[in-house]
């Protein structure tokens, strides 16, 4: 299960964390308000009173093991800066911090944000699902039919497509397979670029490691984000 840290409890922060938890995903939040950590207590997987400007505070809750940090602490500037310093330091992997302003942001990139957003409330579930799905992409091409992108399924791996049968088995066509070829580098160091194959045919294999791009109904699009 990925695990997420959500830092301030204010509407993005709070809102953020709900449609992670809907969509599968453990979230620890952390709020120096003790009021709102009484509103959200039973709300999500772990809400906890703490200051997240104290790197020791963080480090008991754990927070170097998550996959991603959101910090969401209103318009304390100098706060969210320090924040996002330390879990830098705590080496999160991914650090999303919601800016105030253009300048904000310039100084958060600069200290480690990976993300930076200026967010209004219906951001909040986008980059949720992005999080909780990350090698999954899907763009509505029609009412009812999307084009999606996704990472191999293991299911799919070492079989061609003549054999998948999915337009019979899932309603889908696959319209280009980016694959990672390996090649030998001017210094005789093996290194990978991608190549892709659009349109694929039925003798096609599919490798580990390939990325689909396949177009299908949008009432199958669940099917595949649940093979991912």
């Amino acid at each position: 299960m990925r695990s997420f840290a959500v830092i301030g409890l204010g509407e993005f922060g709070a809102s953020i964390a709900s449609y992670i938890e809907e969509e599968g995903g453990e979230v620890i939040a952390i709020e120096i308000d003790p009021e709102k950590v009484r509103n959200y207590e039973n709300e999500f997987t772990s809400v906890v009173e703490a200051d997240a400007t104290d790197i020791e505070a963080l480090r008991d809750l754990g927070i170097s093991d998550v996959d991603a940090a959101i910090v969401s602490i209103g318009t304390n500037m100098g706060a969210s800066i320090l924040i996002t310093l330390l879990l830098k330091e705590l080496k999160v992997p991914l650090i999303i911090v919601k800016a105030m302003n253009q300048l904000h942001g310039k100084v958060l990139k600069k200290v480690g944000a990976n993300s930076i957003v200026f967010p209004e409330k219906d951001m909040a579930k986008n980059i949720a699902w992005r999080l909780m799905w990350p090698d999954y992409k899907e763009l509505e091409l029609a009412p009812g039919l999307c084009m999606i992108e996704i990472s191999a399924p293991k299911s799919f791996i070492n079989k061609n497509l003549g054999l998948l049968e999915l337009r019979k088995n899932y309603d889908a066509n696959i319209i280009a397979i980016k694959k990672k070829v390996p090649y030998i580098t001017e210094d005789q160091q093996t290194d990978y670029k991608e190549k892709t194959i659009a349109p694929p045919n039925a003798d096609t294999s599919i490798d580990e490691g390939d990325t689909l791009i396949l177009v299908c109904p949008q009432d199958k699009v669940e099917k595949f984000k649940n093979m991912t």
